[in-house]
């Protein structure tokens, strides 16, 4: 990681601990200069992370399902269909939430004698007039994205083992770091890969290179990367390396087109 990378991690950091933070504070804390500390900050507010009032840094809230639902649709959608064919009858599947798995939800909710668990409001909604067997977990909502978390949902998703999971993050940083807005997310996103028989992360090509608060994982705890990005020659070596499982669907080129 970068000296810049590391620094815009602690700028984070910092921001969500303390709510709102002026750019002066953040470079005597930091020991840089403002015109450093506002270049960490453009970066960081291009990434969708951190948002600038009154000369003041503060953290971004995540964009909300209906905003989600028109971003990247296209590539969502060719990775739903992807995901959807590794899904066979008897399965039991977990779906995490947001907009990517909710495609996936509406590809498998016709394959017979289907179990599904969720902690999306939104695909629980959508099954429930399915044949499918519906499990939801039990915690908190939070209202902007149908995501459920919290202690109750940790507590179920420790005694449930799933077949294949299908799992979604806000980012992936350039290490491949996993990362999520919140610990409670994080948290429960780490248990069920770790308890799936396979578990697979779906992301556009859009979330990676990009900075979060909370790490859930890296890409190589998973059984396969689903995703549109066309990795560059250093990152495929890296890939290479690590062992990742990618599955590259469509391509970000073509998807941007």
């Amino acid at each position: 990681m970068s000296a810049a990378e590391e620094r815009q991690n602690r700028i984070v950091e910092l921001v969500s601990e303390k709510g709102n933070i002026q750019v002066e504070r953040l470079a005597e804390i930091l020991d840089v200069s403002r015109m450093t500390i506002r270049r960490d900050l453009d970066k960081l507010k291009q990434e969708g992370i951190i948002e600038r009032r009154h000369g003041a840094a503060v953290i971004k809230h995540e964009a909300t399902y209906t905003e989600k639902m028109v971003t990247m649709m296209e590539e969502k959608q060719q990775l739903a269909s992807a995901c959807a064919a590794m899904v066979k009858p008897g399965d039991t599947v977990f779906l995490d939430s947001g907009t990517t798995i909710c495609e996936i939800a509406k590809r498998i909710m016709s394959i017979p004698d289907l179990t599904v668990i969720t902690n999306d409001i939104e695909v629980g909604f959508l099954l429930h007039r399915s044949n499918v067997e519906l499990m939801i977990c039990g915690g908190t909502v939070q209202k902007e994205t149908g995501s459920i978390f919290g202690t109750f949902s940790n507590q179920m998703m420790s005694y449930i083992h799933v077949g294949i999971a299908f799992m979604g993050a806000m980012s992936i940083d350039s290490n491949f770091n996993v990362l999520t807005p919140t610990m409670d997310k994080a948290s429960l996103k780490r248990m069920v890969t770790k308890n799936a028989n396979r578990s697979y992360l779906v992301v556009d090509h859009s979330k990676f290179n990009r900075q979060a608060l909370m790490k859930i994982n890296s890409l190589q705890d998973y059984t396969g990367v689903v995703t549109t990005k066309i990795f560059d020659g250093r990152e495929r070596e890296r890939i290479e390396e690590l062992k990742i499982q990618v599955v590259t669907v469509g391509g970000e080129d073509k998807q941007e087109g």
